[in-house]
């Protein structure tokens, strides 16, 4: 069961850079038997970076979660899961959900208001949370909050928003009984960088591997926009194929087999770590990373992860984000 609040931000006034940072929904989630940091936020944030769901509620990445713990979830690409019923159609779900009062309350919360009747001044700038991306409204003469809801709100781009998510049209019989729905979050900005930008991100780009040729190729689609040499497994098998995604990313990452500090020219993880999906490691065993023995690319010379030259490991950190699917294949 999910509890759905929003998160305190900042005043009318304030930097724009701390308004990115604050802006934005937070919801309240129940944890339920056999729950794992990894499953919430493969689950809420579509991604396996399970870090910053353990950073926000201030837990170790490492632990197990107890059932009915409450933890909050920052701005969450999916709200709520919504399990279809008989009867059900399009707008009334979206209407359960997204409504001009809800709205209202939003448009307060994410200005830092608390007080529609006091704290509503003419000349003020107030953020705008939309569908489309945030806006600015320069408060006149005669606004309320309740008429700005009324001219911002429009019940029609929330369904269209539940609709492209679930991928079904607008027609109540493209849905049936059953069917489980994706909620998203519609108050996301274009310019921020929150886990819904880098899952959108990741949808464009894929990563796939050829351990026979010892390449990897950056894709748009079917469409290779980049190709690298590697050095992948030794032996036979040491690298392990399949579809996984990058779900730990790490700058100057240490090695802790031989205790090696990140940044130390000795380090054979060179420059960067992109942890890979691969069952039981919660991304720390199979990675992308740079490396320090450059002439090894191009061979089979790694104990199974990926290696690339520490320049090409430092763009493709740069260029893929935490969600990235990722196949590795002979």
């Amino acid at each position: 069961m999910i509890m759905v609040m929003m998160a305190l931000v900042s005043y009318p006034g304030s930097s724009s850079a701390e308004a990115l940072k604050a802006s934005g929904m937070t919801i309240s989630y129940a944890v339920q038997p056999g729950d794992t940091l990894f499953s919430i936020s493969k689950k809420y944030y579509l991604t396996g970076n399970y870090e910053q769901v353990a950073k926000a509620n201030g837990l170790n990445s490492k632990t197990g979660l107890k059932a009915g713990a409450v933890l909050k979830l920052k701005n969450p690409l999916v709200m709520d899961y919504y399990e279809v019923q008989q009867g059900d159609t399009l707008f009334a779900i979206t209407k359960r959900y997204f409504n001009r009062s809800n709205y209202m309350n939003v448009l307060m919360t994410y200005n830092g208001i608390s007080d529609p009747n006091t704290e509503l001044k003419i000349g003020m700038t107030l953020r705008i949370p939309l569908r489309s991306g945030e806006g600015r409204h320069h408060v006149v003469k005669g606004d309320t909050m309740y008429s700005l809801s009324a001219r911002y709100f429009k019940a029609q781009d929330y369904q269209k928003a539940v609709a492209q998510t679930n991928g079904v049209g607008t027609a109540s019989s493209l849905i049936q009984a059953g069917q489980q729905l994706q909620i998203p979050n519609p108050y996301y900005m274009v310019a921020s960088s929150t886990a819904a930008v880098s899952a959108a991100v990741s949808a464009k780009l894929s990563i796939d591997i050829d351990i026979t040729r010892n390449k990897l190729y950056v894709k748009s689609g079917e469409t290779v926009k980049k190709t690298f040499d590697i050095a992948s497994g030794k032996k036979p098998g040491l690298t392990p194929t399949g579809s996984f995604e990058i779900m730990t990313k790490i700058e100057n990452p240490w090695y802790s087999a031989k205790g090696i500090p990140g940044g130390d020219p000795k380090n054979p993880l060179g420059s960067r770590w992109l942890g890979l999906s691969v069952p039981n490691t919660q991304g720390t065993k199979y990675g992308i990373h740079g490396t320090n023995a450059p002439s090894s690319i191009g061979t089979n010379a790694s104990t199974g992860c990926i290696r690339m030259l520490n320049e090409d490991v430092e763009w493709l950190y740069d260029m893929v984000p935490n969600g990235t699917k990722v196949k590795i294949h002979k």
